[in-house]
């Protein structure tokens, strides 16, 4: 299964706090398992004013007994994320990093885009000097979408779906 986020690193985690991240919400994140690994998890890092966005998240994650809520603010919180970014041994720990469509799908991933493509939009074309198709990467509270785009209309489709062409 094709996973598009990064690895967290203690310079992404870093880079992220210095630009006003400060809650962090970690979840599972079944994409990123390895049948090696204990667990896999996704950390998705709101700015200082995002507490509410960041608690929203965490409602949305109900049913994870995974999920957490970090403050970086919290020296206790900014040590374990601090290792997590380490990549403990037996974990991977992902970041929801905005792709949006500056996005490069993978050879595979681009022709089941297509033959999404062609099953539901058929008359969509790109042309050379029009309107093209554009297709973005988009993250909520850890979902991932994909969001096709042409001519003024949208379709979003959650990225799992995509598996199935």
């Amino acid at each position: 299964m094709y996973n598009p986020f990064p690895l967290l690193t203690p310079g992404l985690l870093h880079d992220q706090i210095s630009k006003g991240k400060r809650w962090f919400v970690r979840q599972t994140f079944p994409r990123g398992a390895d049948p090696r690994l204990v667990a896999a998890f996704l950390l998705r890092a709101y700015d200082t004013d995002e507490r509410g966005l960041a608690g929203q998240h965490m409602t949305a994650l109900a049913k994870d007994g995974n999920a957490f809520l970090y403050d970086s603010d919290d020296p206790a919180h900014l040590k374990k994320l601090e290792t997590a970014a380490g990549q403990p041994h037996g974990y991977k720990v992902f970041y929801a990093a905005h792709k949006g469509v500056e996005w490069k799908p993978p050879p595979a991933y681009q022709e089941k885009m297509r033959n999404y493509l062609r099953r539901h939009h058929p008359a969509w074309r790109s042309q050379k000097e029009g309107d093209k198709i554009e297709i973005g990467l988009y993250e909520e509270f850890g979902q991932l979408f994909l969001k096709f785009s042409h001519a003024g209309e949208d379709d979003t489709i959650p990225f799992d779906g995509i598996e199935n062409y």
